[in-house]
């Protein structure tokens, strides 16, 4: 059982979360929950504690300086984000001291929130398999031998075990199999797999070319090679140990390198160049919590980049077990978005440059925005703009900016505590009684119904009793 601490100032949203999910279906069990990073400490001396899902902007001690405490104190803690998808800077900062991973406050209006759990759960394995590594016991390097890598070992184990003595096997860090025999060829080896391959699994291979070959399993990460060797297509690979790719950790700023590339669309364009930005992230070899880092960073940012625009059936991978995994997903996210946003009327570079504008449109919302000016920064014509602006994304430029200032309020007035003057100025509105005239008109309530509206939903969600705490 996970024993989960939630951490969140605000006790209605507390509880209100607490009570939306079925932690018990997950093997998970909320043992407590605290109002910000100081509380939590506390309690976390007093109780056993597996999981924190904490926010980020909290009083007295910050979402931040918890994770920061968290690794040093108490580093077999896993910590999951809870937070606003505005701030993603700081979940980037999260994800940096350690976080597994962030759930973004939009999420939980979703109906499918097993899923979230279900992609806590697969992190929490992936992370916990890292950590422990390759035991000390069964790393010492060997020759005239041959490693097996499957996702299903001990299937694989008992297929082998007709053929090979039992204690000439023996399994490794739980994705492979460590076989000591010498009278075997890597020929005569090759063979036997391929010909129960029908019957197995796909698996992986390595082997020495020459008896003087040292395989050194410290030096290998068996759960990276065996993500990008295996496929369904590919169910036998044959590699020698001096094939062995090397893994090198990728580097923050190569990080923010693969973000922009990605969000900049230019992949888009066919199957192609889908397939192009595949080859150089597969030559990449990111480990699979990078990539899954990625895939929630590229969902996120789009989400709140364009989230009137943005193909709502798009969600970031649970989990990634195999390269094809990746691949799988790129092209339908390709495909999905390129029917759904770009207009074949107009040429790539025009639906790019419309949805830069988009983009602009969504950081520049608290500054007067004309479509002259958002012209000029994307280098069209007003007039021209004005029309490919309204072919492309389904509204004028002027509704368009409405709307999104209406649905950013919204998500202030929801998941903050901003006074709605704070607001009215954050989302582009000098006169605070003109935004809540348009915000009325938009959703047939003021600001401050809304938002009182919204908190009796989740007293009725979390069946909880009205409270100003």
């Amino acid at each position: 059982m996970i024993n989960v601490l939630i951490v969140e100032d605000d006790k209605l949203v507390r509880k209100s979360f607490i009570s939306a999910f079925r932690w018990n279906n997950f093997d998970m069990e909320v043992v407590g929950d605290a109002k910000n990073g100081k509380v939590a400490l506390d309690f976390i001396e007093q109780h056993a504690v597996d999981l924190v899902i904490t926010d980020l902007a909290m009083p007295v001690m910050s979402g931040i300086e918890l994770i920061r405490v968290l690794r040093q104190q108490y580093p077999e803690i896993f910590v999951v984000v809870l937070s606003l998808h505005q701030d993603f800077e700081y979940i980037q900062e999260a994800m940096r001291l350690g976080a597994i991973d962030y759930i973004a406050k939009i999420e939980l209006d979703g109906t499918d929130m097993d899923n979230i759990l279900v992609r806590i759960q697969d992190r929490i394995e992936q992370e916990s398999n890292n950590r422990h590594g390759i035991s000390k016991a069964s790393t010492s390097p060997f020759r005239n031998g041959y490693l097996i890598l499957s996702h299903h070992l001990q299937l694989v184990y008992e297929r082998l075990a007709d053929d090979i003595q039992q204690d000439q096997m023996y399994t490794l860090h739980d994705v492979a199999i460590v076989i000591d025999q010498q009278a075997i060829s890597p020929e005569d080896m090759y063979h036997r797999l391929a010909a129960s391959i029908g019957n197995l699994p796909p698996v992986v291979l390595i082997y020495p070319e020459k008896s003087s070959h040292i395989l050194d399993l410290t030096a290998i990460d068996l759960r990276q090679l065996l993500f990008y060797e295996v496929s369904e297509e590919n169910r036998l690979s044959f590699i020698s140990c001096k094939q062995l790719p090397v893994f090198e950790a990728i580097t923050d700023q190569e990080m923010d390198q693969w973000k922009e590339q990605l969000l900049s669309w230019q992949w888009l364009t066919n199957q192609e160049t889908v397939q192009q930005l595949l080859d150089k992230l597969y030559q990449a070899a990111m480990t699979t919590s990078q990539l899954q880092e990625l895939f929630h960073w590229f969902v996120s940012e789009n989400k709140r980049l364009y989230q009137d625009i943005f193909p709502k059936d798009i969600a970031a991978p649970n989990s990634l077990h195999a390269w094809s995994d990746v691949e799988a997903w790129l092209h339908h996210v390709q495909r999905q978005m390129y029917t759904t946003v770009f207009s074949p009327t107009y040429s790539v570079e025009t639906n790019q440059c419309i949805l830069k504008a988009v983009s602009i449109i969504e950081k520049e919302l608290a500054t007067p925005l004309t479509a002259q000016d958002v012209a000029l920064q994307v280098n069209m014509s007003r007039s021209y703009f004005s029309t490919c602006f309204k072919d492309i994304v389904g509204e004028t430029f002027h509704e368009y900016v409405r709307i999104a200032r209406i649905n950013k309020a919204k998500d202030y007035l929801v998941y903050t505590k901003e006074k709605v003057g704070v607001i009215s100025e954050k989302v582009g509105y000098a006169d605070i009684k003109y935004f809540s005239k348009m915000f009325r008109k938009s959703t047939g309530q003021l600001p401050s119904e809304y938002r009182k509206w919204h908190k009796v939903r989740l007293q009725s969600v979390g069946g909880l009793p009205p409270t100003d705490c």
